[in-house]
């Protein structure tokens, strides 16, 4: 507490205040990528199927890897086929799949 003279009719100093919350900037996250790991060793036309109706789609094939695309989640998922079936289901980055 500050001591003031006589007469003097200068306002008290003010308290510090708390500086003001820094504002948060967030960048809104897409949507996990529905999960396709049970895919493993499906057959390759059940598999298609069931990626399509999970929301991806063939954005580019080279032999037996496909790279599918979901484009609400912004998420690529790499699937390669041998002897019919799914044997490896894995996410991959974006560009995999041209984006």
């Amino acid at each position: 507490m500050a001591l003031t003279a006589c007469g003097d009719r200068s306002p008290p100093p003010l308290a510090p205040t708390a500086a003001p919350a820094a504002a948060v900037a967030t960048t809104p996250q897409p949507p996990a990528a529905p999960n396709v790991a049970d895919l493993v060793d499906a057959r390759a036309s059940s598999g298609e199927s069931e990626m399509e109706r999970r929301g991806f789609a063939v954005a580019r094939q080279r032999g037996l890897t496909a790279f599918w695309w979901n484009a609400s989640a912004q998420a690529c998922v790499q699937t390669v086929t041998a002897n019919g079936r799914y044997r490896t289901v894995s996410p991959v980055a974006a560009s995999s799949c041209g984006h």
